[in-house]
């Protein structure tokens, strides 16, 4: 019998993703194994195989045939979650091609973002989709939070060092996702001025392009910088970075304006499903700033945060 633990892990689950994890606990709180499901899904004339299931589950790959993705009704019945529950946290197909190739370990917008559909929705609405954010490859990532008195997040500050992927490149385009939203301006551009921006509100999601100065070439570089700055009380006790395979050099810091925090501390996940490893402590220094610095830093989430308690 499945336990109130697994049932409340899967509500949250649904809820906010990813996919794989939805999937992981819905068949642990069904009490079903997988030659179970496989059997229940045959007598819904749907072939399924085990070997599929797993990989969903683990994350390593996703339905994106038509086929797989209709299987998912029949899934969903299976496994008892209302309808639409798990099909919704399905990102977009992964893409084709050689010049979209990553190296191993990058992550799928399912494997980077908690409702990677609020992500589709938010590019969609400007016209974009994920493969628009892979045209630029970020080769430095340099991202600073300012906290403010109040322990509120008070700006974001970003400085990229980016590099075309394909011929003709004029715009990067990125997301930001908080599960706290406020008014969100993006300001103080060097070397870009901004372009459209959607927003997703039902998952927290923000996207938007900022146009380049000039257009690149294939494997050309270029430096942008630009602030966002948060309108409202906006107290997240960490900053996220997201970091694909082609990052040589990341780093995360904030600054405190008042309290220090008791402690600052980082750590890295390979994905949002990921429970990661160790926590590692920082220290504040003397400036009441910290800062992660990582040379060639493997992909996956790199997290700062800090507690006051």
């Amino acid at each position: 019998m499945p336990d109130r633990v697994d049932k409340r892990a899967l509500s949250r689950a649904l809820e906010t993703g990813p996919f794989s994890a939805a999937l992981r606990l819905a068949v642990q709180s069904s009490g079903l194994s997988l030659d179970r499901v496989q059997a229940r899904l045959r007598e819904r004339d749907v072939r399924l195989s085990k070997t599929a299931l797993s990989n969903w589950q683990s994350g390593r790959t996703q339905p994106e045939r038509a086929s797989s993705r209709q299987a998912l009704t029949a899934l969903e019945s299976v496994l008892g979650v209302p309808p639409g529950a798990l099909a919704r946290l399905v990102g977009p197909p992964r893409p084709r091609g050689r010049w979209v190739r990553r190296g191993p370990g990058d992550m799928r917008p399912d494997q980077a973002w908690a409702r990677p559909d609020g992500l589709a929705r938010a590019l969609a609405r400007m016209g974009a989709t994920p493969e628009t954010i892979r045209e630029t490859a970020r080769v430095a990532i340099h991202t600073f939070v300012d906290v403010g008195a109040d322990r509120s997040l008070l700006s974001v500050r970003y400085h990229l060092v980016l590099r075309a992927t394909v011929d003709g490149v004029d715009r990067y385009t990125a997301a930001y996702r908080s599960d706290r939203p406020s008014p969100t301006e993006i300001a103080d551009t060097i070397g870009c001025r901004l372009g459209r921006r959607r927003d997703d509100d039902e998952t927290g999601f923000l996207t938007y392009e900022l146009l380049l100065d000039e257009p690149l070439a294939a494997g050309e570089l270029t430096t942008i910088e630009y602030g966002m700055r948060f309108g409202g009380p906006h107290e997240e006790r960490y900053l996220s970075q997201r970091v694909g395979c082609e990052t040589r050099l990341v780093t995360v810091g904030a600054r405190f304006a008042a309290d220090l925090p008791t402690r600052v501390y980082h750590r890295r996940t390979a994905s949002v499903a990921d429970p990661g490893g160790e926590e590692q402590e920082l220290r504040v220094g003397l400036s009441r700033s910290v800062r992660l610095v990582v040379a060639d830093p493997p992909p996956g989430i790199y997290r700062l945060a800090w507690d006051w308690d």
